[in-house]
Order: structure tokens, then C-alpha cells, then sequence
């Protein structure tokens, strides 16, 4: 089992997932500004994430293994659409604007503008703001609970053939039933036309 955040690890992590900037956690906290970088990136590895991890990924990673509680959103959660599902879950998981697009499924130069979307409808002033929301509503699995994604939500892969492999022009394979222990063989038969029968 791991361990939990020390308590002023903690508390600047409740402070994180309640949407504060490195400033506010500093003046509620009475700690310098490269204390409370000091402590975050305390958190990033406690987590086990990259250092440039987005604040929106460490909310969710704090929030979904349970070291700090989610903020009452005080309403109920909105109707998103499935592309929104799909983008709230990316911003969750990923750091990077490329990667977020790339989750979602949606052309990197209309991220802005659909994060903006999303932003509106759960009616959050950012993407911390929206992490903490969509825990407090249920919508963002804790970690270890596998929660349904939509089959969009990873690009498919075709389906593998089992074709049979092309055979040389004049010749079929073909396989023996093969005896208790033994292993099935292919046995080649010739059949050339050029060959004439007896």
C-alpha cells in the first residue's frame, strides 16, 4: 500500500485541488513561494508523476488515490456530450496540449476553443477547477476503479484476418490430422498441371 502525503504535503495539496495558485498556498500556508515549488514537486514524485506534469493531472492524481477530498461543487453535475467525456478525461490524464488532442480525438488548433466549451458548461474557471469538479460529480474514476470509456476514447485497431497465406501457383497446402502428442504439419501436394497423370 502507499503511503499518504505528510501533512504539509497535504495541505498544499488541498490547497492545489481548490483551484489556489503557488502565491495563495504561500500566504494561506506562511511559506515562501520556492518552499510551497519545493513542495509541489514533492507531490509530482510522491505521485509518481513527470515534474512538468499539469497541475490539472496532479489535482486528479491527488483526488483519485483519495489524499485529499474533492471541493463541494455545490450543484448538480451538467449533461456533457461524449466528446466533452472524452476531453474531461483527457485534460485529467494528460499534460501536454498535443497529447490532450490527441486523446480527445479533436485537431490540436480547436483545443482551445473546446476546452473553453467544457470549461463553460461544468461551469469551472479552469482545468484544476474542472478536475476537482468532475470528482466531486462523480464523472472521474479514483484510481484503481475502471471506469467504461467510450470506444472513441482509444483509436481502434482493425481487427486481425487469419487469411490464409498465398500459395505458390500449382501447389495447395494442406495438413494432416496429427496423433495424440503430435503436432499438425503442413504437407505440400503437387499439383502442377504441367505434370500429366498416369
Amino acid at each position: 500500500m502507499t503511503e499518504k502525503l505528510i501533512p504539509s504535503l497535504r495541505r498544499v495539496a488541498e490547497h492545489l485541488v481548490r483551484n489556489a495558485t503557488a502565491a495563495e498556498i504561500a500566504s494561506a500556508e506562511g511559506l515562501s513561494a520556492s518552499t510551497v515549488r519545493t513542495y509541489l514537486k514533492d507531490i509530482r514524485q510522491h505521485l509518481d508523476l513527470p515534474p512538468r506534469a499539469s497541475r490539472a493531472v496532479v489535482a486528479n492524481a491527488l483526488l483519485g488515490r483519495s489524499e485529499v477530498t474533492a471541493p463541494d461543487p455545490g450543484r448538480p453535475a451538467p449533461v456533457l456530450t461524449s466528446d466533452q467525456k472524452l476531453l474531461f478525461q483527457a485534460i485529467a490524464t494528460k499534460s501536454r496540449r498535443a497529447d490532450i488532442a490527441l486523446a480527445a480525438g479533436i485537431a490540436p488548433a480547436d483545443l482551445h476553443a473546446k476546452t473553453e466549451a467544457l470549461l463553460s458548461t461544468a461551469g469551472a474557471t479552469n482545468p484544476v477547477h474542472l478536475i476537482g469538479l468532475g470528482h466531486a460529480w462523480g464523472l472521474l474514476a479514483p484510481q484503481g476503479e475502471s471506469k467504461s470509456t467510450p470506444a472513441s476514447a482509444s483509436s481502434p485497431r482493425p481487427a486481425r484476418r487469419n487469411n490464409a497465406p498465398a500459395q505458390p501457383t500449382g501447389r495447395t497446402l494442406t495438413t494432416r490430422t496429427p496423433q495424440p502428442g503430435q503436432a499438425a504439419r503442413p504437407r505440400a501436394v503437387n499439383r502442377s498441371p504441367l505434370r500429366s497423370s498416369p
